[in-house]
């Protein structure tokens, strides 16, 4: 019965990572979908480019636009959670091991280190990002 159990449980986190990028991709989707809707629909909307170029020259069309704009930061801190949730799922395992007679040492450890993976990859992310928005500015 423990082999069967101790079999299971990498399938079951495995299946449980799985489940969560599904969830994430499908909210992912939907976005997009509404996006394109909603530009579908504005563009329906006017009967002219001359309307459109009109509607966007506006402070209200220019802000409707921005929504529509990559934010690099936004994956960014997408980034970090992900790697701080690892990191406390990580050091609960850990805490796990010294509370209890299971060994939650390896998993324990995996997640700790992915998380700061995710973190230092967030750090490297937002580093980079500054210094080509700052050379964008320049014109470099």
């Amino acid at each position: 019965m423990e082999g069967i159990v101790a079999l299971l449980i990498p399938f079951g986190f495995f299946a449980t990572c799985v489940l969560i990028y599904w969830v994430f991709a499908k909210m992912r989707q939907h976005r997009n979908e509404k996006q394109a809707e909603i530009q579908q629909q504005m563009l329906v909307k006017f009967e002219s480019a001359g309307d459109l170029a009109e509607f966007l020259a506006t402070e209200s069309g220019q802000q409707f636009m921005r929504q529509f704009e990559s934010n690099p930061y936004r994956m960014i801190l997408a980034t970090l959670s992900v790697g701080v949730i690892f990191c406390f799922l990580g050091l609960g395992f850990l805490g796990l091991t010294a509370l209890s007679d299971q060994d939650f040492l390896h998993p324990g450890t995996i997640l700790l280190v992915l998380g700061l993976g995710f973190a230092a990859a967030a750090a490297v992310s937002r580093r980079l990002s500054v210094q080509w928005e700052n050379e964008s500015r320049n014109g470099v």
